[in-house]
């Protein structure tokens, strides 16, 4: 029996194909999940920044030396866009991009037989019905790829164009999340309002799963400003649904998007928040900010700041500009200089938390469903605050309903009921 550990970067879609992965390999009966000591290390990497590619190789070289004599397996994005620069790392004895990442343990097995096989794309839906894998939250992937050019991102050419999983291989895997007790169900894609498939609309996903859950709740990962609307403020109302959207802005001021090629404006973006918000007021919403892109001037940072307060985001997930290699962005002049970045992105950091408190002070005396994450102390409720109690009996997976407290100090306390 050989050990196996994985370390994961990234987004929730990376989550979901790491645990697709390692449940390929569990379920071949010839290894076992440990990090102590293990045999080999899986390494699903995230391209989004230059820092995240600055974390893979600190992460890969640091594995390769902590477990000497393991076999090193590298896949995710960074692994697609420049696996030629993950193949120079001695000490790395895989590389498979995300093109064959739904293979990886295949992959493997050939290679450490010796043997290969001709290269060919695997199915970015082949991992199954996949459970989750020592966390408490499961995700279900229902769509993968993107078909949007914007200047900045190199995420189309890590994920390719867009494609989406069937409605009936996605309604069958959340009815066996289900009855497995899974306590939340968090979907997941690169985009999953332009999900696909023979006439079938993310809308019609959404309501069809909800229709299946009766104790597990939904969560969706993040969905793009063009995709919210009445239809989902109306989904969202229904007591499976998480009172929780993530919905980038990237930026507030209209000629920063249009060099962005966003698909949206300031306008638009407030109209579409104040309409969900209207009909389902409870609603956590959070967002991503982009600091210091090429030409933004301090008048368009503050239009980014006016968006976050005036909506009252509940968190701002704040990136400074990161320039990628192959995109239209990283030729950009006019890039703001580091300092002011850095004082952008500490006022954004104020607005998060600021906004964070207000919106978990509304809660103050209420009740709400969580999620027991730490053992006794802390859990996720379905608004998406991070509670913490004192109860050493209440075990971790499993499901209470909670009475907000008091907010402290960004943190959020309460009672199990």
């Amino acid at each position: 029996m050989k050990r196996i550990a994985v370390e994961t970067l990234g987004c929730r879609l990376n989550l979901f194909e790491s645990d697709g992965i390692l449940q390929q390999f569990l379920s071949s009966g010839r290894y076992s999940l440990s990090d102590e000591k293990p045999d080999l290390v899986i390494v699903n990497t995230c391209t989004v920044t230059d820092q995240a590619d600055h974390r893979n190789r600190n992460i890969i070289q640091k594995t390769i030396k902590n477990h000497p004599g393991a076999h090193v397996l590298v896949t995710g994005c960074y692994a697609q866009t420049d696996p030629e620069d993950l193949k120079a790392i001695p000490g790395v004895f895989l590389v498979a991009g995300n093109d064959q990442k739904s293979k990886l343990f295949s992959l493997y097995e050939e290679k450490a037989r010796g043997e290969s096989s001709p290269f060919s794309i695997s199915d970015p839906f082949a991992y199954g019905n996949v459970l989750p894998q020592g966390h408490t939250r499961a995700y279900l992937k229902i769509q993968d790829g993107c078909d949007r050019k914007c200047t900045y991102c190199k995420i189309p050419a890590a994920r390719g164009r867009g494609v989406s999983r069937s409605l009936e291989d996605i309604l069958d895997h959340a009815r066996e999340l289900e009855e497995k007790g899974i306590p939340e169900i968090v979907l997941t894609g690169v985009n999953l309002g332009w999900y696909k498939d023979r006439g079938v609309r993310f809308g019609r996903v959404v309501a069809e799963i909800l229709q299946i859950l009766r104790q597990s709740r939904l969560r969706l990962s993040s969905i793009e400003p063009c995709d919210v609307d009445e239809e989902l403020g109306e989904l969202s109302l229904h007591p499976r649904f998480c009172d929780f959207l993530h919905v980038p802005l990237q930026s507030g001021s209209r000629e920063i998007l249009k060099r962005m090629r966003r698909t949206y404006n300031p306008d638009s973006f407030r109209k579409r928040i104040e309409t969900v918000l209207r009909i389902n007021p409870d609603l956590f919403i959070g967002t991503d900010v982009i600091a210091g892109f090429p030409g933004e001037t301090e008048a368009d940072f503050e239009e980014s700041v006016r968006v976050c307060v005036d909506l009252g985001m509940a968190n701002v997930h704040a990136f400074p500009f990161s320039p990628r290699r192959g995109t239209l962005a990283a030729d950009y002049a006019d890039r703001p200089d580091a300092q002011v970045v850095r004082r952008r992105m500490d006022k954004l950091k104020a607005i998060k938390e600021s906004g964070y408190e207000r919106y978990a002070a509304r809660f103050v005396g209420r009740e709400r469903e969580g999620i027991v994450e730490k053992e006794g102390t802390e859990a996720l409720t379905d608004n998406f605050l991070r509670i913490r109690f004192e109860d050493p009996s209440i075990l971790k997976g499993s499901t209470h309903n909670f009475r907000i407290e008091r907010v402290e100090a960004g943190q959020v306390y309460s009672s199990p009921l």
